[in-house]
């Protein structure tokens, strides 16, 4: 099965796109698996879909994971308010014994492994670890999906990604990789907003992005909003001035930290002490410090928290850059914040906060995406760096053909035609 999975260019499909054959070499021991459907960056719909229409994928794959490494457990985690989902996966589940559902609040960032983990068994991921650590195996349910498709020799080349904000028709797509964002938003009726921007991820944790963006496997959704949007206006600012600007304005409100999902856990991180500390910690990391590596990097202390619009996630990640892995600590003992389960923050507030509640409209599903005749597929790897192309400009390829080989995983053309470049991305012409 793994070999399979590596073969198949299977990765995380929720956005971290770690390789997935590496997390389930790692997994023996596990007695839990937890499927994540959580989906809680607001306005996306692509996990929603995808357990529509691949539910019975997703359990079989949990299944086949379940007889390979003798899980007892198995955890669906999705929204309470995905009622037509809930029933539809409870009636799939009931084909499996030993699945169970888990009814998740409409709150951010309920996705997050280590939420998760803590609210399927009640343990808690130590600060710095994975949920292996504690016998848990979390995977996304398009990642399942193509675990699937790749036990039946099928390697990843599409995936399900929402087109929400400022374009007329908000839609979820089944697209082949590296279908450019311009086309997608075509397909979506078209841009309404002046001096648009592209987050690619969803407006807590996604990065901008230009219209020849090829979609990722990682992709889950792309948002388009306005340059005046506060998600927008976050990731442009200087971080050299958010530094100053941190030193020199942060009045220690402690909000951030009190908000922060992982110091909720009991972890050490707190953003709040490293804010005053900032120019000081990027220019040469003190042994108190540490505590920036247990940062998630979910975006609540910059665009929830902080009243003065400081950008704790960037700087702190930032910061991670600088600090040696060794700088990592553990801990004896963790305890859950007394407010831990009053914490999390309902996504209606974060979208009235990040001027996303304008943007909530119905998002239809459009099925797979038509018309593209050109791709361009990263060929960027989990922990930097670019895989190698397999193929040469010029060359003609098949649907599913190895296209680049990295040191995780192969990448494989999700269209049929004639290469047209190769280097750290390879583009395909349809043809």
């Amino acid at each position: 099965m793994v070999a399979c999975v590596r073969a198949a260019g299977v990765v995380g499909a929720g956005g971290a796109g770690f390789p997935t054959w590496r997390k389930l070499e790692g997994a023996p021991g596990a007695d839990t698996l937890i499927l994540n459907g959580a989906e809680c960056e607001p306005l996306l719909h692509a996990d929603y879909y995808c357990l529509l229409h691949y539910g019975d994928k997703v359990l079989a794959a949990a299944d086949v994971i379940r007889g390979l490494l003798g899980i007892r457990d198995i955890v669906v985690a999705v929204k309470k308010k995905r009622r037509r989902l809930r029933e539809h996966m409870a009636r799939l589940a009931a084909a499996y014994p030993g699945f169970r559902m888990l009814e998740l609040h409409d709150t951010y960032p309920s996705g997050d492994e280590h939420l998760l983990v803590q609210s399927a068994t009640g343990r808690i991921v130590p600060q710095g670890g994975i949920p292996l650590a504690v016998g848990c195996l979390v995977q996304n349910v398009q990642t399942l999906a193509h675990i699937y498709d790749a036990l039946d020799g099928r390697p990843v080349t599409h995936r399900f990604v929402t087109i929400a904000g400022a374009v007329a028709r908000p839609s979820t797509f089944e697209a082949p990789i590296g279908t450019p964002l311009a086309h997608l938003v075509e397909q979506s009726g078209g841009i309404t907003c002046p001096e648009p921007r592209f987050l690619a991820g969803g407006a807590m944790m996604g990065e901008l992005v230009e219209l020849d963006f090829g979609i990722r496997k990682t992709t889950s959704g792309i948002l388009v909003l306005p340059a005046q949007n506060p998600a927008v206006e976050e990731r442009v600012q200087s971080l050299e001035r958010a530094a100053r600007v941190s030193m020199s304005v942060c009045d220690q409100c402690f909000t951030c930290t009190e908000l922060c999902p992982r110091y909720l856990l009991g972890h050490d991180i707190q953003p709040h002490l490293l804010m005053r500390r900032a120019p000081q910690v990027l220019e040469q990391p003190a042994d108190a410090d540490h505590i920036a590596w247990y940062c998630c990097e979910c975006g609540v202390c910059s665009l929830i928290a902080c009243p003065l619009r400081i950008t704790p996630r960037r700087l702190i990640g930032a910061m991670k850059r600088k600090l040696a892995p060794s700088a990592r600590r553990g801990k004896a003992d963790y305890t859950l914040h007394p407010d831990y389960h009053r914490k999390g923050l309902p996504i209606r507030y974060v979208m009235a906060r990040l001027d996303l509640a304008r943007y909530d409209a119905p998002n239809a599903f459009s099925g797979p995406v038509v018309g593209v005749d050109h791709v361009r597929i990263d060929l960027a790897e989990f922990g930097g760096g670019s895989a190698e192309p397999a193929v040469t400009a010029g060359q003609h390829v098949l649907p599913g053909e190895v296209v680049g080989q990295g040191r995780h995983t192969p990448f494989h053309a999700s269209i049929g035609g004639v290469v047209r470049a190769a280097g750290r991305s390879v583009e395909i012409q349809a043809g």
